[in-house]
Parts: C-alpha cells; sequence; structure tokens
C-alpha cells in the first residue's frame, strides 16, 4: 500500500512547516501517537517510525467519525533541504514518508534563477514575425519553433538556421520531443476568435468551434508537461474573454504562474502607424512581471512607410488591378445596400493618414484594402512597404505568401520592447 500528495510547503513562526493528514497514514504504520524519526537528506526528508520518543510524534483529530493521523513537521533545521521550493511531493509506503520538492517546484525555482541565454520555443511559428523581435537580443535563443503549413516553415527556417524546426501539427508531437527551453511563445491561432473568421466561417454563436478551436488544449498540456518558466501567447482582442483564452489564464493560474494580460494599441501607445490590436498574455513562474506600457501615440504619416511616387511602377500596378478594384467596389455597393452586418469598406491610402487598419491575411486576392492612391488609380501595397508597417522583413520574393505570413504575425517593434522588458526582469 502506498499514497502521493502534494502539498505547498508551509511556513508557521517563520519556519517551513509540513502537514500531512490522511487515514492512510495509519494503515501504513503511523498511527497516533507513534513517534517519528526525521533525517534531512540532499534535497528530500525521510521519516520513519522511531524506537524512542523523538520529540516528533503523529497527532490526529476526530473526521467524518474517525481520528485521523496527523504529521506535523515544523523546524527550519529538519526541513532545510525544502526551504528553497514552494512544493512538495510527500511519497508514503509502509513505515516510511519521503518529502522531496516536486517536479513543479524544481521548474519554478529554476525559472526564479534563470541565466541568459534564454531557451526560445515558438509554436504556431508561421513565418517568425515573433521570434524575429529577438535576433537582436542577446538575451534571447530561440531553438526550436512548430509550423505545419511547409510555406511558412521555409521561411521561419531560413530565419532561425540554428533552431529546430518541427513540420507538423502541435497536437501530434508529444511534450517530450522538444529540446530543452525556458521560453514558450506563440500565436494561438485565431479563425474562430477573429469577427471576420467567425463571420466567414458561420461561428457566430460558436466561437470555440471550427478546426483550430482546440488548439488551446495541447498548448496547455505543454506547459504542465514541460513547465517553461515564461509564457508568452498573443491573439485577436476577442480571445481574452473568450473560453479558450479564459481558460489559458485560469490553468495558468493554477500551475503557478504570475500572469498578466494586455490589450496592445499599437496606434495609441506604441508609436504605430498600424492599428492592428492585440490580446497579450504574459505568464512567469517568477512572480510580479508587469509590462510598461509606453502610451505614445503614433504622430508620423502613412507616407513614411510607403515607396515614393513611380510613374512606370505605379501605372503598372494600378492597371494590373483595375478590374479588380471596379469589381470590389460593386461588391461593397451591394453588400451595403443589403444592410448586411459584417462587411469592410474599401480603405485608400493618400499619405496622409495617421494609421493603418489591419493588413489581412487575404489581401494579397485584392478582396479588401488598404490600396494606394495614385495618379493612375488605385494600388496594392507592396510586400517592403507592408514589412515597414509590421516591422519585420519575410525572406520570400511570393508576394502572396509574404502577406500571409505578415497578415497572421505581430507588429515586431513592439513585441521587440515586450521581450526587452521580460529578459530583464529574468535576469538576475
Amino acid at each position: 500500500m502506498s499514497f502521493t500528495a502534494f502539498y505547498k510547503l508551509g511556513l508557521h513562526r517563520e519556519a517551513p512547516r509540513v502537514w500531512i493528514e490522511s487515514g492512510s497514514l495509519e494503515r501504513l504504520g503511523f498511527a497516533p501517537g507513534t513517534s517519528l524519526d526525521v533525517r534531512p537528506e540532499i534535497n528530500r526528508v525521510v521519516v520513519t517510525r522511531a524506537a524512542v520518543a523523538t520529540g516528533n510524534s503523529v497527532s490526529s483529530r476526530r473526521a467524518c467519525n474517525a481520528r485521523r493521523p496527523i504529521i506535523d513537521l515544523n523546524s527550519s533545521t529538519l526541513l532545510a533541504p525544502l526551504a528553497a521550493y514552494e512544493e512538495i511531493k510527500v511519497r508514503a509506503t509502509d513505515n516510511q514518508l519521503v518529502i522531496a520538492p516536486s517536479v513543479r517546484a524544481f521548474a519554478i525555482r529554476r525559472g526564479k534563477n534563470l541565466t541568459p541565454p534564454f531557451r526560445v520555443l515558438e509554436v504556431f511559428a508561421g513565418g517568425g514575425t515573433l521570434t524575429r523581435a529577438i535576433h537582436d537580443n542577446p538575451l534571447f535563443e530561440t531553438v526550436a519553433g512548430v509550423e505545419i503549413e511547409p510555406a511558412y516553415a521555409d521561411i521561419w527556417h531560413r530565419a532561425n538556421p540554428a533552431a529546430e524546426l518541427y513540420l507538423a501539427d502541435v497536437r501530434t508531437i508529444h511534450p517530450s520531443e522538444y529540446p530543452a527551453f525556458d521560453v514558450l511563445v506563440g500565436g494561438i491561432p485565431c479563425t474562430c476568435h477573429s469577427l471576420m473568421g467567425r463571420t466567414k466561417n458561420k461561428l457566430s454563436e460558436t466561437p470555440e468551434l471550427g478546426d483550430e478551436g482546440d488548439l488551446f488544449i495541447p498548448t496547455l498540456n505543454l506547459v504542465a508537461s514541460r513547465l517553461p518558466s515564461v509564457c508568452i501567447f498573443e491573439n485577436v482582442p476577442t480571445f481574452g474573454n473568450s473560453l479558450a483564452g479564459q481558460t489559458i489564464v485560469g490553468n495558468l493560474t493554477k500551475l503557478g504562474y504570475s500572469v498578466s494580460t494586455y490589450q496592445l494599441q499599437p496606434n495609441e501607445d506604441w508609436n504605430e502607424i498600424s492599428d492592428r490590436k492585440r490580446w497579450l498574455c504574459v505568464a512567469t513562474l517568477k512572480p510580479s512581471f508587469s509590462l510598461q506600457i509606453p502610451g505614445t501615440p503614433f504622430t508620423g504619416r502613412a507616407a513614411d512607410f510607403l515607396d515614393d511616387p513611380h510613374d512606370v511602377f505605379d501605372a503598372a500596378d494600378a492597371t494590373r488591378i483595375a478590374g479588380a478594384i471596379a469589381g470590389l467596389g460593386r461588391h461593397h455597393d451591394r453588400h451595403k445596400a443589403e444592410g448586411n452586418g459584417f462587411f469592410r469598406s474599401m480603405t485608400t491610402l493618400n499619405g496622409d493618414e495617421q494609421s493603418i487598419g489591419t493588413i489581412v491575411k487575404s489581401y494579397h486576392k485584392i478582396n479588401v484594402g488598404p490600396f494606394v492612391e495614385t495618379k493612375y488609380g488605385l494600388r496594392q501595397l507592396r510586400q517592403p512597404e507592408i514589412e515597414r508597417i509590421m516591422g519585420s522583413e519575410v525572406a520570400t520574393d511570393h508576394y502572396a505568401t509574404a502577406v500571409q505570413v505578415l497578415g497572421q504575425g505581430v507588429q515586431t517593434r513592439i513585441f521587440r520592447e515586450v521581450f526587452r522588458q521580460i529578459g530583464e526582469f529574468l535576469t538576475p
């Protein structure tokens, strides 16, 4: 017969305290009144029955019409091997108890005493716009990434050649397959949570459904199995109030993380032309991280991110999409006239704007703006322009793939600052 229990390491009168209460203790040889021999060892404490009185013994209290044995140890000397840990694991067998830090306790202690470089695993890596934010930060090192789409994975691996690429569905990878890492980052796919994705997939009444709605589950499984020191997740703003978002925050808190969430407003707070708002969750085993948001509104102009006017290039680009632009205008006029609840207006840029809305991953299909005004008509944003807006270059000359990566990616300049603050917080 045996039992295993997990407890928070208590504190009483400024000394560590272990309180073990179970009816199973008596069946294992620790009846009320039994004297105890308590031996501190390396990273553990061993408790056995003593032949003579030692000052430590099994007490009891009445519960459920029976006497329930209690082992109460409260000593800085006897519990010294456990004092540096927050949680203990008690393994009880016949006439012996072994009290040691739990795996989670070791992870929490490690998380509070990291030394750089901090090893990063990126899940749902896309083209790497998130980990690109640490390319010039010596405190971080990208060691691995997971991406299911080969085209995106190729771009990610070109940007992170020293890291290990996992070309797979994250649901099919056992947590033990990954290399050692300290920081887990990822933008959990948001089709089921974005307004556009929910409308397109008819999920307005069931925001947790769809092919990607369960991806927070393997993500949390990975966290619980490997207990990284830091977790950084980002998504659309509505994700934070969804069942998935609330489950992530609640589960991370139960696992012992200090969790903080933020609504990133690039144009209002981060001096960015992009107005693509994001939900950010930062969870750390070292307590009390708080992101300092600069609160600096953007004061420049869209023209700062656009190519200079060029007669040949502008004429060619405008002519190429003229028919599609005309059709798109008719399409939006029809939806507006029919009173449809969700459609995107055809926005244009003349260079004087102080904000640019979300550039979606399907932008290359010429189904939504913003489009740039030229004297030859409207043209699409070019890849270098989108890269400047989003703060990240994409290692491909295939326009559609670049747009998809950037449309699903993060505003890299913002996350460069997020990582800087986290790096300083982690560094002893």
